[in-house]
């Protein structure tokens, strides 16, 4: 087996798992306040999911409960790209932590942010924020992952 899966304490996994999905719906909650007036835009009603929308208006509880474990799943998942790549980290605190969120908020950039750019009518500013908020959301949560995951 890998050296680096039989090192996995699947306990605090799951713990800064449940951590990040804290923190990613805190502040995309906060998001969609500022955000609001994108989805209430009939040209961009069309670009929602129908799980997201079926029909004008808030979010079924489906699409939040849907959120919640996709979000929690990217919290794991996170967790353990951190446990594959700590030791080529630096050792100190804040170097590691800002090492792996510039690792991964580049990475989102590259996969998320130009793709979405480049293939869907997603409004600039509506893409800029949620860029944002997943900078923060990424800085927040790499702080959770190096203090928890030693």
């Amino acid at each position: 087996m890998i050296k680096w899966i039989k090192n996995i304490y699947w306990k605090k996994v799951l713990i800064t798992g449940f951590i990040y999905t804290v923190i990613a719906f805190v502040l995309h909650q906060l998001e969609v306040i500022v955000t609001m007036k994108y989805y209430l835009m009939p040209e961009y009603f069309g670009l929602w999911s129908k799980l997201m929308m079926p029909k004008a208006g808030p979010p079924p509880l489906e699409f939040m409960i849907t959120s919640l474990v996709f979000t929690f799943v990217t919290g794991v998942s996170l967790a353990l790209v951190y446990y594959y790549v700590r030791d080529l980290l630096p050792k100190d605190f804040k170097k590691r932590v800002f090492y792996f969120a510039d690792l991964m908020i580049a990475t989102s950039f590259i996969f998320f942010t130009l793709p979405t750019y480049l293939l869907f009518n997603v409004p600039g500013g509506l893409l800029i924020i949620w860029f944002m908020t997943s900078f923060i959301i990424l800085l927040a949560s790499s702080f959770v992952f190096v203090k928890l995951i030693k």
